[in-house]
């Protein structure tokens, strides 16, 4: 299922002269626009439209929980804070809790007793309007017979201590942004 065009802030944009789509793809969108910005000038801009996401920052006690998987992008298997973007039902997006409690459930078999909210953010704002809401999950219960990964997705799950998270951040071995951002708001608590 496709997303509404209409939904496209950059489309919607008063300095927008002229927008091309260049690939039309499940998640993501790419277009082409020129503006003119405040000054007059006229410039060209690559703007990636994309799904919005959740990310789970999954913690019981002295503990988080991350997934390890291999990101193509980058060719590396990277450690991160579970995360999805949001499934389409009845035609329109899930709201972004049942997005995070599913996309726990799913790569980690997880279920969490407490939800909070703790922000939404741009991943990088310069050319992609993904936002990620980020959820802090807590009384982690193992599930019997938990949801299915996706079938694209070949996750392993670890458990790590605050300890261990300092020493990996120390040495680069956490390289993905939202789990940075979620895990340095977790050692400040």
């Amino acid at each position: 299922m496709q997303f509404d065009k209409n939904k496209v802030k950059s489309l919607n944009d008063p300095r927008l002269i002229s927008s091309e789509q260049i690939f039309d793809g499940h998640i993501l969108q790419l277009y082409v626009n020129q503006l003119k910005l405040e000054n007059g000038a006229i410039v060209e801009r690559e703007i990636i439209h994309h799904l919005p996401a959740v990310c789970i920052l999954a913690t019981d006690e002295d503990k988080v929980v991350l997934v390890k998987q291999f990101r193509p992008a980058v060719v590396a298997d990277i450690y991160e804070i579970p995360a999805g973007i949001l499934d389409f039902q009845s035609e329109s997006l899930e709201q972004a809790i049942d997005g995070a409690k599913r996309e726990l459930e799913e790569e980690t078999g997880y279920q969490a007793e407490q939800w909070q909210e703790v922000n939404s953010f741009y991943v990088s704002p310069g050319y992609l309007d993904e936002k990620i809401t980020l959820f802090h999950a807590t009384g982690l219960n193992k599930v019997e017979n938990p949801l299915p990964q996706d079938e694209n997705e070949n996750v392993t799950i670890h458990e790590f201590t605050k300890a261990d998270i300092r020493q990996m951040m120390s040495q680069g071995k956490i390289v993905d942004v939202k789990t940075l951002y979620a895990l340095q708001y977790w050692l400040a608590q």
